[in-house]
């Protein structure tokens, strides 16, 4: 009887490993990556990250829409958006102005100390002041 225990101990013990290995695993369904179904979903562009750059005004083609800029971080040539070639024309060598741009391209160009804000079009905190007065 002391030898039968062992013995059953270990034919159980092997049972259960082949049981185990046996038994089919289930899987969670599959499904096809968004990656792999193309055409089905527009990819939305990335937007364009938003900076500013300050500098005086070193070469100005208001016909082409090119601007060209020194400022602390170096010199930068801009071209500047349909939108705002209007802004430009007031605009002489030897200015400073304040740019905000994506990459090269010159989103809204304005003076130093203007009416309002080049960050959020609105007026300037002095201003504001100035006409509760």
């Amino acid at each position: 009887m002391r030898k039968l225990f062992p013995l059953l101990a270990a034919a159980m013990f092997a049972l259960s490993i082949a049981a185990g290995g046996c038994s089919k695993e289930k899987s969670p369904p599959t499904q096809p990556s968004r990656k792999s179904i193309s055409g089905t979903e527009k990819n939305a562009a990335p937007k364009p990250h938003v900076k500013f750059f300050t500098g005086t005004i070193e070469g100005l083609d208001a016909a082409g829409g090119t601007l060209i800029l020194k400022g602390p971080r170096g010199e930068r040539r801009f071209r500047v958006h349909e939108d705002v070639k209007d802004q430009i024309d007031g605009l002489n060598i030897g200015d400073k102005v304040i740019v905000k741009h994506t990459d090269e391209m010159a989103l809204s160009i304005v003076k130093p100390g203007a009416n309002k804000n080049p960050q959020t079009g609105d007026q300037t905190s002095k201003e504001k002041e100035s006409a509760v007065k």
